[in-house]
């Protein structure tokens, strides 16, 4: 994934979360809110996403194309990135498109809500899919498997 446009945060992750059964908790997660591709590698988990798939306008990976997990053992953190590159370029091209319409028509006064036009297409859906993003995140990491540490008891019996 290149480094324009796209996204990044940093969620830290409880002491008991299990660091190597993580990779492929998260990658079912993407797999259940249907991503076209999930790539497990090492402690890293990459996802896409084709634009026309079968899912509803409220499916949490429609504003981004791609996007990545990296868990981190030593600071027990989970860094993700996403790219909103086509979710940019798609609301700027329907404005673009709309501007040329306006501007080919004899009244442009319509031309003053293009800015707020493109804000609502690309703002608000990054509004939204950046808070739902970051619920889908949190749900899977609190959902994730934890170690469970046995307990050895010993018990020596005197007479």
């Amino acid at each position: 994934m290149n480094g324009s446009l796209t996204l990044t945060g940093t969620l830290h992750l409880d002491s008991d979360v299990d660091l190597t059964a993580l990779p492929n908790h998260l990658a079912e997660c993407l797999r259940s809110v249907n991503a076209s591709t999930v790539e497990i590698q090492g402690n890293s988990v990459a996802f896409t996403r084709r634009m026309f798939r079968l899912v509803s306008n409220w499916n949490v990976l429609v504003p981004f194309e791609s996007g990545d997990f990296t868990i981190d053992a030593y600071t027990h953190q989970i860094r993700y990135r996403v790219s909103i590159r086509e979710l940019v370029l798609l609301g700027t091209a329907m404005v673009g498109l709309m501007t040329v319409f306006v501007l080919m028509s004899p009244n442009r006064q319509p031309l003053l809500f293009m800015p707020l036009m493109w804000l609502w297409l690309v703002g608000g859906n990054l509004a939204i899919g950046i808070f739902r993003f970051k619920s889908f995140v949190g749900r899977a990491i609190g959902t994730a498997p934890h170690v469970t540490q046995q307990s050895t008891w010993t018990h020596s019996w005197q007479k």
